[in-house]
């Protein structure tokens, strides 16, 4: 089966149009149509809720939520009614805006173990930022990945250790190493081996199933031990284990 029999004509037209301007055909990695099957990958036109509508007039239930962060579902009326309630107030101001201010508040009071908060634009902003103060803070150059979550950042410290790593160099990608999720030997060994080196492990806390028992409290323990610091990467589990 092709676009043509699946009814995706317009999809085609539009992802050729995308590749001939945008590399890759999209502006995120995720959404590239080599993510899908070959030649069905639809355009989206619009959503509303879980639903997505290609610009076929195909409609989808879109399991992945905008990468997991529309949450509320499309177009959700409190959430539009605030926008467009923001964007008549103006936005991008040289100073910080009151709504910062509540916004900071609000994340303060709903995860207590926070201290403070600095927002980001994307996932990536938020990790590399985690592992510049690691680094910052411990005086250690290398940084230690989960080798069993798939995307932690665009930036050179991980997407250097993926088959886009054109353009990085190798003593930028010798200084990320990877352990394996849900065990700890392998992590203290890890850790052991590059005694004084490992600013950081950075990890999802969770992926689709619980972590195993004891898991992320021995690793909190590791961590502690070789003095390096602990990163949870929760832009899909949202601050449930931070």
């Amino acid at each position: 089966m092709n676009a043509e029999e699946l009814g995706l004509p317009r999809s085609r037209q539009a992802n050729e149009r995308l590749h001939a301007m945008v590399p890759g055909g999209a502006h995120t990695y995720a959404k590239g149509d080599d993510q899908y099957p070959e030649n069905l990958a639809p355009v989206i036109s619009h959503g509303r809720g879980a639903h997505v509508w290609d610009v076929d007039g195909n409609r989808y239930v879109e399991y992945g939520s905008g990468l997991r962060s529309v949450s509320l579902g499309h177009a959700h009326p409190r959430v539009t009614e605030a926008v467009r309630r923001e964007l008549d107030r103006g936005s991008n101001f040289v100073r910080p805006s009151i709504v910062e201010v509540e916004a900071a508040e609000r994340f303060l009071a709903t995860v207590p173990t926070a201290e403070m908060v600095k927002f980001a634009k994307n996932g990536s902003d938020a990790t590399t930022a985690a592992v510049r103060l690691a680094r910052a803070a411990t005086g250690r150059p290398r940084v230690a990945v989960c080798a069993d979550h798939p995307f932690f950042s665009v930036d050179d410290w991980f997407i250097g250790t993926t088959p886009m790593s054109a353009g990085i160099p190798a003593a930028t990608n010798e200084l990320t190493v990877a352990f394996p999720y849900g065990d700890l030997a392998a992590t203290e060994e890890l850790l052991a081996r590059h005694e004084g080196e490992v600013a950081c492990l950075i990890l999802e806390p969770a992926t689709h199933t619980e972590p195993p028992p004891g898991y992320l409290a021995g690793l909190r323990e590791l961590a502690d031990r070789h003095g390096c610091v602990l990163v949870f990467d929760e832009m899909i589990t949202g601050f449930r284990w931070s």
